[in-house]
Parts: structure tokens; sequence; C-alpha cells
């Protein structure tokens, strides 16, 4: 039996927008930090391995709206390996109705090189090293003409524990980017995240707009000719 971890999410203020409902970086940020925990958990964490976890890609499909006070129920599982890349799964819960699933791509990476380090060659990863039987792995993100949008510059508030802009801060530039304050009576029922590059302190992301191949909204971020991370995101009514 694979195993899980679950753990419950209160929807407070600060995961909710201007039309009262949840922002697309807080269930990115359940995600991630349930992940973490999932691997200190399974003795697999960095620490445990002497080496850094970066996530790669994101996907988040969420079937209704969430609002202010919701409790969720999260259950995340190691879906084994291709390549490599290490999958993870993730499913929301509020009551008895699911309300989302995601799913994530991580690498290893060497403390001192940053190389990547293959799944098979952790000997204490290697239980989970498995092929990913059915799993969506999410693709490549391909978009067509770009339309500049704004420059974001990097500061304190957007900061990790690594000193890099945090990837769910990034789901906030994203959302900028597809100017959801003014997408009355719409919610972002899919989106996809590929985290190409680490952005610092002082850099200045020139966001860009499109649309991809098969009509998703697209949100890339550049610095300089440095293509930091890309978004395609698909809205629905409430």
């Amino acid at each position: 039996m694979v195993p899980t971890l679950e753990s419950k999410h209160t929807l407070h203020f600060s995961h909710i927008d201007n039309q009262g409902v949840s922002r697309p970086s807080a269930l990115f940020e359940f995600m991630q930090s349930a992940a973490t925990r999932h691997a200190n958990a399974l003795h697999i964490g960095a620490e445990d391995l002497n080496i850094l976890w970066v996530l790669t890609r994101m996907k988040l499909h969420q079937y209704r709206p969430l609002r202010l006070g919701e409790t969720l129920r999260q259950q995340t599982w190691c879906a084994g390996a291709k390549g490599p890349n290490w999958c993870r799964g993730f499913r929301f819960w509020a009551g008895e109705d699911e309300v989302a699933a995601g799913y994530s791509i991580w690498a290893m990476l060497g403390r001192e090189d940053h190389r990547i380090i293959r799944p098979t060659s952790a000997e204490a990863a290697k239980a989970y090293a498995i092929p990913p039987e059915g799993f969506p792995i999410p693709g490549k993100l391909a978009c067509g003409a770009l339309t500049p949008h704004h420059i974001h510059t990097v500061r304190y508030s957007n900061l990790d524990l690594n000193n890099h802009l945090n990837n769910a801060r990034i789901v906030d530039l994203v959302s900028d980017g597809l100017e959801l304050d003014s997408e009355r009576g719409r919610f972002v029922s899919e989106i996809q995240v590929n985290y190409t590059a680490e952005c610092v302190c002082g850099d200045e992301i020139a966001l860009s707009t499109g649309l991809t191949a098969d009509g998703a909204r697209a949100v890339f971020g550049q610095v300089g000719d440095a293509v930091k991370f890309e978004a395609a995101a698909r809205l629905s009514a409430f």
C-alpha cells in the first residue's frame, strides 16, 4: 500500500480574494507544505538525504469555488518516479465532497553542485522510486505571441527559506497577470505552473500574457532573456 499523509486546513482571510473565494495560491501552499512534511515522515526529506528538493511543475484542478471558513481535508502520496522526476499526487475534500486534485513534479539536487540526482541512486528513496502508473504528469507549456503585462520586483515579502521567490507567491504573480480582480463570478478551475529557474531579491520579473495552443490563458515570467516560470489557467463560472 502506498503511504499517504492527511492533514486539515481551514481557509482564513489571508487565503481569500476580493470575490470571497480562495486564491489559487492557497492550495498551492497547502500542497507544497504537505509534500515537505510527507517526505520528512518517510525519511526522504532534504536533511535525511542531504539533498535539495526542488519543485519543477505543479497542476491543480479545482471543482468549485472555496469559501472563507471552509475546512479542507487533504491527502498526499508519492506517486513514484520517472527518469529524474518524482511524482506526487494530492486530493482535497470539503465534508464528503471532493473539491480539488493536484499533481506535482519534483527533482532532487545535490546541495553543493546542484546537479540532478536520479531517484534510483538514493538508497533510502529506492522503495518509492517506482514507475508512476496512470499518473498525469504535467507537461511543457507552449504559447504563441505574448503581450507585456507588468514588471514585478522581488522584495523581502516574496522570499522563502532558501532566499528565493516563494513558489506559492509565483502563483500570486500569475493571478495578477490573469487579472483575477476583474473576473467577477469566475474562479480558476485549472492552473499549471512550471518553475524553470529561481528568482532572487531585486530581480525585476517581466510578466507577459497570451494563449496556449489549446486556448488556456498563459502568463510567463522572465528576467532578462531567462524564463523563470510559465503558467496556464482556465476559469469557470461560480
